[in-house]
């Protein structure tokens, strides 16, 4: 097993912070560095029974609020460090497929106001051609366990579901992208458990603060 350190929380920032621009350096770089020319993903009979509704890109980005919540509340120092290394995997798991089978959507056109500020900003930091499987939806069902497990049940399901249809209703992702993500999500939790061996060895000064 890969011994790695435990995330507590006098080093959850430093670690999220860490963690969070690992993630980009994978996520992006692998949006970049495309081994064949990216497929457009066409959406099924749901994908276009779902509507699409240009301000649920609030929805979306609440993403960023979601992924640290469940980490900074979680139950206990296991369960906060399963979380960012869970996340962490299911992004280098997801990487490969982003380099050999890269895959779009058609990206709406924003629209006007504030809303389309979001829009924006979102599409200029974001990659379009990293669509399957939906790390959005990997994430935050990842971060979803974290809350259920904490004792927030239903804003373990609500929000994270919430997350997940808005990648439909933005036209982020298609029905299979979600599916996908659940399945990354599933497999990074199963790995993690078994390849990471969380050191539990206390830094000086925190044992010194007792």
């Amino acid at each position: 097993m890969i011994a790695v350190p435990a995330i507590r929380r006098s080093n959850q920032l430093s670690a999220m912070l860490l963690g969070y621009l690992a993630f980009s350096a994978v996520y992006l770089g692998s949006g970049t560095l495309q081994l064949v020319a990216p497929t457009t993903l066409h959406g099924s009979t749901l994908d276009a029974a779902v509507p699409y509704l240009d301000w649920t890109v609030w929805v979306y980005l609440t993403q960023f609020i979601l992924l640290p919540t469940a980490i900074v509340s979680a139950r206990d120092d296991s369960d906060r460090s399963q979380t960012l290394y869970a996340m962490l995997l299911a992004t280098l798991l997801a990487a490969p497929i982003f380099l050999a089978w890269p895959t779009v959507v058609l990206r709406p056109t924003p629209p006007d106001g504030f809303t389309g500020l979001a829009w924006r900003l979102l599409y200029l930091a974001d990659t379009p051609a990293n669509c399957f499987p939906s790390l959005h939806v990997a994430l935050a069902t990842i971060a979803g366990r974290a809350l259920w497990r904490r004792g927030a049940c239903a804003l373990a399901v609500v929000w994270p579901s919430l997350i997940a249809v808005s990648t439909l209703t933005t036209r982020q992702h298609v029905a299979w992208d979600i599916a996908g993500g659940i399945c990354c999500a599933a497999i990074a939790l199963w790995l993690t458990k078994r390849i990471f061996r969380l050191d539990c060895t206390r830094p000086a000064h925190d044992a010194a603060g007792g």
